[in-house]
């Protein structure tokens, strides 16, 4: 893979941690994941198959914020899990920024 392909995905996939993380803090509003959950759970995916392709060391964490994600419909545990899961993606942003340079 070109490095320039690999630049890109790293944007791509950190375009979408981003939008992971604003989903996650949309739901700690009550009632908010049944929105939220829409786009969470679809980029939970997309950025789990983006590791994989870039093998940029994301592919672990964003399997794990799958699962997060689905926990999350739970009532009163998934705020643990929400806020789990925003650790997670911000650990993931961080691995795409060290992974840039």
């Amino acid at each position: 893979m070109s490095s320039e392909t690999k630049r890109v995905l790293n944007v791509v996939q950190l375009i979408v941690e981003i939008g992971i993380i604003i989903g996650y803090v949309v739901g700690l509003i009550p009632f908010g994941f049944l929105w939220s959950g829409g786009w969470v759970v679809p980029l939970v995916f997309v950025s789990a198959v983006i590791g994989l392709i870039n093998s940029n060391r994301t592919l672990l964490p964003a399997v794990v914020n799958i699962v997060l994600a689905f926990l999350s419909y739970i009532p009163l545990v998934g705020y643990v899990t929400r806020i789990v899961g925003l650790l997670v993606s911000a650990y993931n942003i961080s691995l795409i920024r060290r992974d840039q340079y």
